[in-house]
């Protein structure tokens, strides 16, 4: 009798329990539930985002929201998860350069966006303009020479991109100019003002060339004919522009640093979050 009592228990135990789970079960997927008013494809619309939408119609209308109104929102919120989905299985994200495009340039600007919530102190700007005396002070002459590959002579794209790398590394422009081509027009190697610079190389070149520092290397350019980069030796420097002057100018350029670097750290993370593995030879 005790024998059978103890199972009768056990058993009855066991019914309660599963029961319980049942019920916890039941209760956390109603609570999930409340959070969301579709569910798509097994992407769920949540209610804050639905609400927010509601919102903004509510703003644009003069009269009150009506059923209608709430119908219409949630329709186009599941047309929309409809439409990524599809795209999504047509491989657009993979695929599509235009897409691709799109959500890069949106994650860098989510990426950048807290930057412009801070504001940034004069004291700070002094102190950069003070650091980069030279980037805010204009070229008056440069030393440079170019380095020329034709297209006469095979791919200049390529054998311009593999000049850059060299440079990159640390090779010098005498070893990397070895590998190029002759060209028609000599740049004397001499001090030339701006104006003697455009005639040789051009106003694109030349704007690009006046902001190199000494020692500095443009990327490959494309010109009539091939394919040249600029290597700067020397520069003059005017007299630097007054502070107050260029504020609105060193803010622009301090802002523009610091999304690049934000940027770049963040993409540094992201090749921390995620496993990564390259061919060792290409």
């Amino acid at each position: 009798m005790n024998e059978r009592l103890q199972n009768s228990l056990l058993i009855f135990g066991l019914f309660i329990g599963v029961f319980l789970a049942a019920n916890s079960i039941v209760q956390e997927s109603n609570l999930i539930e409340d959070d969301w008013v579709a569910n798509v494809g097994g992407v769920q619309i949540s209610k804050e985002k639905y609400y927010s939408q509601l919102e903004g119609l509510a703003k644009d209308k003069k009269n009150p929201i009506t059923e209608r109104d709430k119908n219409y929102v949630l329709e186009r919120m599941i047309e929309e998860e409809l439409l990524i989905i599809r795209a999504k299985e047509l491989g657009l994200f993979e695929n599509n350069q235009i897409v691709r495009g799109s959500i890069i340039q949106q994650m860098i600007k989510l990426i950048i966006s807290e930057n412009y919530l801070e504001s940034v102190e004069e004291e700070t700007l002094r102190k950069f303009y003070e650091q980069n005396i030279g980037f805010f002070s204009s070229a008056s002459r440069l030393r440079l020479q170019q380095i020329y590959f034709s297209n006469s002579s095979g791919d200049s794209k390529e054998r311009s991109e593999e000049a850059f790398e060299y440079l990159k590394e640390g090779a010098s422009y005498d070893e990397v100019s070895k590998m190029a081509d002759q060209s028609a027009l000599t740049i004397p190697n001499s001090m030339m003002n701006l104006s003697k610079v455009r005639e040789y190389i051009g106003p694109t070149l030349m704007n690009l060339a006046r902001r190199l520092e000494p020692g500095e290397f443009s990327v490959p350019m494309e010109v009539a004919g091939g394919h040249k980069i600029i290597y700067l030796f020397d520069k003059e420097l005017s007299e630097p522009e007054e502070f107050d002057s260029i504020q609105p100018k060193i803010l622009k350029e301090y802002q523009r640093r610091r999304d690049d670097n934000s940027l770049r750290e963040y993409l540094e993370d992201l090749k921390g979050w995620y496993e990564i593995k390259r061919i060792k030879e290409l």
